[in-house]
């Protein structure tokens, strides 16, 4: 079994190289910490399987391989300054030959130009957002495409069950992701003439001030809400509309809310919809994976498949390429038939040709069930 070695990237000052002994080296760069840990213990616990299984049969292509785990600061600048700092290992020892993340996306496109420039490649297992590339997409693979697609989702579900009901979009405008899904959802209302059913507005302007948010979605006549944004003033405005109105519907996404969110809201938290990344042991493509976790004994929950399925991706890849050379493993991958776990799917400079579906579920009493 492969042994974890943790390495935790703050700042540049102290920051000092680090060894491991495995001949090829996958890091993990995800929060130890605060409200995003939960989500990357689930990626890590995947991507850990993959790792032990390579290990089990021999290794790949007859070389061991270590993980580590590497601290995702969630700060834009200790954010590019982990990723500078990656790509200077450039020992045998050291070097990594694969990332996965970072799970905080803001300086996406600035950490993959780091990535690529230093040949070490990268996939993004939850996907990123199209919002953060201001030029064609290169370098990282997009495991499951952007998060945008949510909001194709959303919209769905909501003009089948809600469509008579306005709906107020509340996220936080500070995150280009957010932002674009937001856009993204009021283009699909415009598109379908429900665009007077619609009001958006960014949560800056209220300084943390939850009663007040609550007020304005209230104001607009909505009935119905998707707040996309963490944290507690984020929660207390749900509180404030829930305790007004145990009918008002709210929506929110899994990741944004932050692991604790259902358990905070309390008495509040029943009819609540949470958008999330699909459970795959229902997805026919992901059943010759399931099967093989199953006789593990592992139970892939969460995130777990996405952190396992994008180090077996990489395994494919270099079993394609016929070794680890940053050029020939794009090689391999561009426009080629993958079979991506999720789907078997065509990927241009990392980009695949559709992104996968988003999940709905509605949390009541105490159990969590699928509607879409």
């Amino acid at each position: 079994m492969v042994d974890y070695k943790y390495v935790c990237l703050f700042a540049a000052s102290w920051l000092t190289s680090f060894s491991v002994r495995a001949d090829m080296n996958v890091a993990v760069i995800a929060p130890t910490d605060g409200d995003y840990k939960y989500y990357s213990e689930e990626l890590i616990n995947g991507a850990k399987v993959a790792v032990d299984e390579i290990n089990e049969n021999g290794g790949l292509k007859g070389k061991k391989v270590n993980l580590v785990q590497i601290d995702d600061p969630c700060d834009d600048t200790l954010s590019l300054t982990t990723a500078q700092m990656i790509a200077v290992n450039r020992s045998e020892e050291d070097k990594m030959h694969l990332v996965l993340g970072p799970q905080c996306i803001n300086r996406t496109e600035k950490i993959a130009a780091v990535f690529s420039g230093a040949k070490i490649f990268q996939i993004h297992p939850t996907g990123s957002s199209r919002a953060l590339y201001q030029t064609a997409h290169r370098g990282p693979v997009e495991l499951v495409g952007y998060s945008e697609q949510q909001a194709v989702d959303f919209f769905r579900y909501y003009a089948d069950n809600y469509a008579d009901r306005k709906l107020a979009v509340v996220y936080d405008g500070s995150s280009p992701e957010m932002t674009g899904i937001a856009k993204e959802i009021q283009h699909h209302f415009t598109k379908a003439g429900l665009g007077e059913k619609l009001t958006a507005f960014s949560l800056e302007p209220f300084n943390g001030d939850a009663r007040r948010i609550a007020q304005a979605v209230r104001a607009g006549g909505a009935e119905a809400l998707f707040m996309m944004g963490g944290g507690e003033v984020t929660m207390q405005a749900v509180r404030y509309l829930k305790a007004d109105d145990r009918n008002f519907v709210v929506f929110v996404n899994r990741y944004f809310s932050g692991s604790k969110f259902i358990r905070k809201m309390g008495e509040y938290a029943d009819g609540i919809y949470i958008l999330s990344l699909p459970s795959l042991s229902s997805n026919p493509d992901f059943a010759e994976d399931l099967v093989r976790l199953r006789l593990w004994g592992i139970e892939p929950d969460g995130l777990m498949a996405y952190g396992y399925l994008s180090v077996k991706m990489w395994e494919e890849l270099v079993n394609r390429a016929g070794g680890f050379v940053y050029e020939n493993l794009q090689k391999s991958l561009n426009k080629q038939l993958i079979r991506a776990g999720w789907g078997t799917v065509v990927y241009t400079d990392g980009e695949p040709d559709r992104s996968l579906k988003y999940a709905i579920y509605r949390f009541e009493n105490g159990e969590y069930a699928q509607v879409y």
